[in-house]
């Protein structure tokens, strides 16, 4: 295929590999293995990356008494494997738990366990949201000091601290400082200013 190395393949996977967005789960926000599988699936393929799941332990740590969901808790291996050099190998290994009140304990442990070990391997990025994402990535698009001087007077006592509204707004945009405000709230925040 080509003579790119596992480490050389594996960073490939990573570079075309996109955000997947955390999404109400059944105890939360998360993402499902389907969702990482899917995304990564092509690039493996493509990148000539085989993974060999093993478990290497598997025991019923809890709910034993009959009342209870059944917790079991196994230990899992991850190979990485140059599909052109199979003696080139990543190893990830991990701990996983899965609940189930029937015998579906063990497989959701074993799903856990590779989700987990696929996100982390790959620095898969997760988030609440594509906004909290994009302020991430935008860094230091911050407002300028023009506008800090417009939103200083509007927000601040004479003495340079926040007057009640300036603290009422401070708070629901989430900032603590007047030159740490993100460029793209500035006008959302002039405007309540300025209300």
């Amino acid at each position: 295929m080509n003579d790119k190395n596992i480490y050389q393949r594996i960073n490939a996977v990573m570079k075309d590999c996109e955000y997947l967005q955390k999404r109400q789960a059944q105890q939360g926000k998360g993402i499902k293995y389907d969702e990482v599988i899917a995304m990564l699936r092509d690039h493996l393929i493509n990148h000539g990356i085989v993974m060999v799941i093993r478990q290497l332990e598997m025991e019923c740590i809890g709910g034993l008494d009959g009342k209870n969901q059944k917790i079991y808790q196994g230990l899992y291996e991850m190979q990485l494997v140059n599909m052109d050099a199979p003696e080139e190998i990543v190893v990830h290994t991990v701990y996983a738990q899965g609940m189930d009140g029937g015998d579906k304990g063990p497989g959701k442990a074993h799903t856990y366990a590779m989700k987990l070990m696929l996100v982390k391997g790959f620095g898969l990025e997760t988030g609440e949201d594509d906004e909290s994402r994009a302020e991430k990535l935008m860094g230091n698009d911050l407002i300028t000091n023009e506008q800090g001087e417009i939103l200083l007077p509007l927000l601040c006592d004479e003495e340079g601290n926040y007057t009640e509204k300036g603290q009422r707004i401070a708070m629901a945009f989430k900032f603590t400082n007047i030159v740490e405000i993100p460029a793209k709230k500035y006008d959302a925040i002039l405007k309540k200013a300025q209300s």
